[in-house]
């Protein structure tokens, strides 16, 4: 009797789906096999392969009856010859949770599809792979600390489909949006880990693992897929470990297992998918038949030769009549609509929310886990986790004559922060901690700096002497950034300054030379980070800029009588603690050729930078090993340290009261308008500010949720929160914005009030 195989997911482009190369590996072990292709929409390309003997097209699954559809699945396999391999992974899934176990349907069972749940913790500890660091809050502070430790950008995955790389924060929740949006379930975050990608393909009948080869990558299409590759036998180690892992999931039917092999060796797990891959027949191709070993239940055989790769070709052939060509996608864009990608139409499939969530498979604790493992799945967050500061607590009780939107300078927990940095920096030995008026220039907080013994680092000379009227060290003052010596002064005093480019120290020279009077201890320069694009810094990649600069500063410290020093500077909020001290090294490598030009090691190290209020943990060992791995002359001198954290010591120091004036819509999307804007809270678009509302007699903060906090003006953007639970709030009612220190405070100007910005009135 004849063998019937259906098999579905027939489409194949660019991104294709796994039908059309298992037809193949069937046919090619056999030909008399009779194949049929099940898609769900005409737009699935293969198709129209003269490869198929029938075609059987089912209805988009925006409008399947999932009980009629289970009927259908279960009468294509109704007769003892007949099988079923699926190749879309939530039709797999819809399958498993509808159908349940057939014996003549070749995929895996419920309890085997909870094991490969993104991240796929199961898989990994029982073959003994890594798993790359990853996040599954999804609350901005959350995603925004992951990103900051992941030197290497990161990926948002959602539990069904779909994986985009992102960097930034506000990248992440738009593409984790996306995911909800258009495919259902939940979505995370996965460090991205450099390396070559590779995969394992492998084949189970009810537990008993049957073949599996190893495949790497060898060409890639623009989206990431494969188009040529190395087939290989899987190492004996591993195919034990697979054999068990099958055994114990009692795995049925195909699954690839997708890794990185990073740049030392190691095998790192990315996904396990519970299906062949797309490229099944390339490893057919080479002598590994896993189609034809599936519906056979023929083992590996025990010696046999594999071809060393398979490569992918552009073939065109006849539209069948019966389907006809599909219409091109038109849109307002150009190109072709997203649609497309997914013809099968499982993006529909993911927003009809019909596979239930995977029951989570505990990891089992070993007697000594090898030092490798990465930690378990973290719980989603519920709280604000922003409010660690406490704020709340010193905003006192509003009354009605409570003026908002109005600020309140929380000068407690500047002294708390300064506290806690002079307690990392303990057992360093001279070291200078500044202040930052740029970041920070509220009277308060500035007079509380000079009291503790604070510098102050100025970008400007009227900044200076706004910094000297309230209680600073001329002698101790730091001057940087590229426009230091405007507004214009005869003379100027200062402890140090730190040039942008050669072109300043020679223009300096120059306003010396016309009688412009100048008193610092150090003459300095400033480096530019050579892995991040900036304005700032100087590079020496040409020996000639090296040698112009030294001359330059020579020539100011003589004439100064000064010392000369070095700074580093880029915003560690950006770059996250492992990238800044990584850039930092790298740029401070130019002061073991200064100093031998000059004769003698830098005098100051300043290091500067916007660090985040998260990273003080971060801050000493990343000083240590700046001073460690850097430059010679740094670890030989021992210079005299400026640390300038910037938002760090001010971001938490104030917080914008508020109060609604209106309240929108019902339900998880309520939003509500308040009285504040985005010239109170100008940062707020750009980083998360913890939420807090005066209610039962005290502060609370708010719960997240689906609603917003919009601000008083006309302007689309003037957001001032996302993502709040704002079903309770009334008219009235008072909210806090803390983290509202920093640039919220520095760049706060009066909008919507019928007022322009003093300076430039």
């Amino acid at each position: 009797m004849q063998t019937t195989v259906v098999v579905s997911g027939m489409h194949s482009g660019p991104n294709p789906s796994p039908g059309l190369g298992i037809a193949r590996s069937l046919k090619l072990a056999d030909p008399g096999v009779r194949v049929i292709g099940l898609d769900y929409s005409t737009a699935s390309s293969g198709l129209h392969t003269t490869l198929l003997d029938d075609v059987l097209l089912l209805p988009g699954w925006d409008e399947m009856d999932t009980e009629t559809w289970t009927e259908q699945m279960a009468d294509l396999v109704a007769a003892p010859d007949s099988f079923l391999v699926p190749t879309l992974d939530l039709e797999v899934r819809v399958l498993a949770e509808y159908l349940g176990v057939h014996e003549r349907v070749l995929a895996p069972n419920k309890r085997a599809l909870d094991t490969v749940a993104k991240p796929p913790v199961a898989v990994a500890d029982a073959l003994g792979l890594r798993l790359p660091e990853c996040c599954t809050g999804t609350d901005w502070d959350t995603v925004e600390r992951f990103l900051r430790h992941a030197p290497h950008g990161a990926w948002a995955k959602g539990q069904h489909y779909e994986a985009f790389r992102v960097r930034g924060v506000q990248e992440a929740l738009a593409a984790g949006r996306f995911i909800e949006r258009e495919w259902g379930g939940d979505w995370h975050l996965e460090a991205h880990v450099p390396g070559q990608e590779c995969g394992i393909a492998f084949a189970a009948r009810n537990g008993a693992l049957l073949d599996a080869v190893l495949m790497t990558k060898a060409i890639l299409t623009p989206e990431g897929k494969t188009w040529s590759g190395e087939v290989t036998e899987l190492p004996d180690t591993l195919w034990e470990k697979l054999r068990a892992y099958a055994a114990d999931a009692g795995w049925n039917g195909g699954g690839e297992i997708e890794m990185i092999r990073t740049w030392d060796g190691d095998l790192v797990l990315m996904e396990v998918n519970p299906r062949f891959p797309a490229w099944i027949h390339g490893a057919s191709t080479c002598g590994a038949n896993l189609p034809a070993a599936l519906l056979t239940e023929r083992a590996r055989p025990a010696r046999r030769r594999l071809t060393a790769g398979f490569t992918r070709v552009v073939e065109e052939i006849a539209v069948s009549p019966e389907i006809g060509i599909a219409s091109y996608p038109w849109g307002p864009g150009d190109g072709i609509a997203p649609a497309t990608k997914h013809p099968s139409g499982m993006r529909t499939l993911g927003r009809r929310d019909l596979v239930s969530e995977p029951r989570a498979i505990p990891r089992p604790v070993p007697a000594a886990a090898p030092a490798h493992r990465t930690h378990p799945r973290p719980a989603r967050t519920t709280g604000n986790s922003a409010s660690f500061t406490g704020y709340e607590s010193l905003l006192g009780t509003p009354s009605e004559s409570w003026r908002t939107p109005s600020r309140r300078i929380l000068a407690p927990l500047f002294d708390e922060r300064v506290a806690a940095l002079r307690a990392e920096l303990s057992g360093l030995p001279r070291t200078t901690l500044a202040h930052s008026v740029k970041t920070c220039p509220h009277p308060e907080l500035l007079s509380r700096a000079a009291g503790l013994g604070l510098a102050a680092e100025a970008i400007t000379l009227d900044e200076l002497d706004v910094a000297l009227a309230h209680g600073f060290d001329p002698g101790r003052a730091i001057l940087n950034g590229p426009a230091k010596w405007w507004p214009a002064r005869p003379s100027v005093r200062c402890g140090a300054f730190f040039a942008d480019s050669a072109e300043e120290l020679a223009q300096l020279i120059r306003s010396l030379d016309a009688g412009f009077r100048l008193t610092a201890d150090i003459v300095g320069i400033r480096v530019a980070a050579p892995g991040v694009p900036s304005r700032f810094g100087l590079s020496f990649e040409r020996s000639a800029d090296l040698a112009e600069t030294a001359a330059l500063l020579a020539e100011l410290r003589g004439r100064l009588g000064a010392r000369w020093g070095i700074h580093f500077h880029h915003a560690e909020s950006v770059l996250g603690p492992d990238r800044w001290r990584r850039e930092a090294t790298a740029a401070l490598g130019s002061a073991d050729p200064l100093a031998s030009r000059l004769g003698e090691p830098p005098a100051v190290l300043d290091l500067g930078g916007g660090w985040h209020v998260d990273d003080l943990p971060d801050l000493r060992p990343s000083l240590d090993h700046v001073l460690a791995a850097g430059a010679d002359c740094l670890r030989a001198s021992q210079p005299e340290v400026v640390l300038e954290p910037g938002k760090m010591l001010t971001q938490p120091a104030a917080a914008v009261v508020t109060r609604v004036l209106l309240g929108k819509g019902r339900g998880t999307g309520r939003e509500v308008v308040v009285d504040a804007a985005l010239g109170d809270i100008p940062e707020a678009r750009y980083r998360a500010h913890p939420v807090a509302r005066f209610t039962e007699g005290r502060w609370q903060p708010v719960r997240r949720g689906t609603g917003r906090v919009l601000g008083r003006s006309c302007m689309e953007h003037d957001v001032l929160a996302e993502e709040l639970d704002l079903r309770s709030l009334a008219e009235g009612d008072f909210l806090a914005f803390g983290m509202c220190g920093a640039y919220d405070l520095s760049m706060a100007y009066p909008f919507g009030r019928g007022l322009a910005a003093e300076a430039l009135a």
